[in-house]
């Protein structure tokens, strides 16, 4: 076997793993995403709840239909905590910002702004739906009390 084509079998073969890697790669990161990134949409939870009840406990059809007006309750239970949680969490932040604000210089604002849109754009990739990073909140507007 002459040198060249040593050469070109040993660039095929290194294609061939590049090829393959990549192919791991891009498949894993779908994986991840679908099933553990990000929160499941609110109308899947309570479907995706009933699926892994009926798998994991063979569950009968009759046995299915009666357990799904709990799972349904379950789920809006849930949904509503996830809410409560996310209005927590965000009213928490804003007031961070509002009191690390005034010991920034105007570029720290502008970079601190530049981080809030990244954050959001984060949240909003991956399912989530926060208001915008600059629209007010619902207590901001509202008129102050006398």
């Amino acid at each position: 076997m002459n040198s060249a084509l040593k050469w070109k079998l040993a660039f095929a073969l290194l294609l061939v793993f590049v090829a393959g890697v990549t192919t791991g790669g891009l498949l894993s990161t779908l994986h991840m995403r679908h099933h553990f990134l990000g929160p499941p949409h609110s109308g899947e939870v309570a479907g995706r709840m009933r699926e892994h009840l009926r798998r994991a406990l063979d569950l009968t059809p009759e046995q299915a239909a009666k357990i799904a007006p709990i799972v349904d309750s379950t789920s809006a239970k849930l949904e509503a905590i996830r809410v409560e949680t996310a209005q927590r969490v965000r009213s928490v932040m804003e007031e961070s910002e509002r009191q690390v604000s005034p010991e920034l210089t105007p570029e720290q604002q502008k970079k601190l702004q530049k981080l809030k849109l990244e954050h959001h754009k984060l949240l909003m990739h991956h399912g989530f739906m926060p208001p915008a990073p600059d629209s007010p909140s619902p207590s901001d507007s509202a008129p102050p009390s006398p």
